[in-house]
């Protein structure tokens, strides 16, 4: 079941569709993989304590595109946990905090600026990228929702991948919990100080 937001209602209209309907004139399909539903994100986003906005998502081949694209459909709910299968990946991304995935699944989420899968978002790609409406409306629910949020304290917010994509350009941000990395590695790993700071107010919340 759908969320009540309007970026949830938004992506509900995508349905099983390869491209969002808001997309499929814009969207340059020699940049991305063919066969794989966009995925705008990972996790529970409406009741993430913590939010990662990466660039767009990377799976590993050989993949199983059925049982990928029946995942990404389940997972726009916004209140699906981590899915198992991607483990591997989350592992990278949250190796900093010190805890391990399963501990987090229900507590973090991996956001895209851009929904629609490539092997590398390279210069051509993420010019077509900022033309897409999908993008936009990440870009919106980051500005209108997420970011205050974080600035309030009530969850913490780490931008790590393409930052100008995502519509930010300050080289380095911290405000309330929001922080935003610059020039971090394609795998989007965040500084082990960050990693410390993000575990301590899980733990003072109680949350792990």
């Amino acid at each position: 079941m759908y969320l009540g937001s309007d970026f949830h209602r938004y992506w509900a209209r995508c349905g099983d569709l390869e491209i969002h309907p808001d997309d499929a004139a814009y969207l340059d399909r020699e940049h991305f993989l063919a066969g794989v539903r966009p995925c705008p994100f990972d996790g529970p986003l409406e009741q993430a304590r913590l939010v990662i906005c990466l660039a767009n998502p990377c799976y590993p081949e050989p993949r199983d595109t059925t049982s990928l694209n029946e995942l990404i459909v389940t997972m726009r709910s916004g209140e699906e946990p981590l899915p198992e299968m991607f483990d591997l990946f989350y592992r990278r991304i949250f190796k900093p905090i010190g805890i391990s995935v399963s501990e987090l699944r229900s507590l973090a989420s991996v956001f895209n600026v851009c929904p629609y899968p490539s092997n590398l978002l390279q210069d051509r790609a993420i010019r077509n990228a900022s033309g897409l409406p999908s993008v936009w409306e990440a870009q919106k629910y980051l500005r209108d929702v997420l970011i205050p949020r974080a600035q309030t304290g009530n969850i913490y917010l780490i931008l790590i991948r393409k930052l100008q994509l995502w519509g930010v350009t300050q080289p380095s941000t911290k405000s309330g919990k929001l922080r935003v990395i610059p020039n971090r590695a394609i795998n989007g790993v965040m500084p082990s100080q960050l990693g410390e700071e993000i575990l301590e107010w899980l733990t003072l919340r109680k949350l792990v």
